[in-house]
């Protein structure tokens, strides 16, 4: 599965998926595994991540304040 991050402010935004480990998509190919990523201002990052454990994962920004306004959403999936 890919997720696509899209960060069209000023700010950097360390984003999270959790239960599982993404890997980052570059000019140079793929990057090392994570769980959170920056996203730096005014750029888009994708990452590729296994659809291999089915459910629900809570995907959101690490700065605090911009999750409690409501930078999150819920990645779900089945088999």
């Amino acid at each position: 599965m890919r997720l696509r991050f899209v960060n069209n402010s000023n700010t950097y935004h360390p984003m999270h998926l959790h239960g599982q480990t993404f890997q980052a998509r570059g000019q140079n190919g793929q990057g090392a595994r994570k769980d959170t990523a920056i996203v730096h201002p005014h750029t888009t990052l994708e990452v590729d991540f296994d659809a291999n454990s089915p459910g629900q994962r809570l995907s959101h920004c690490h700065n605090v304040y911009h999750g409690e306004a409501g930078m999150m959403t819920v990645v779900s999936y089945v088999e």
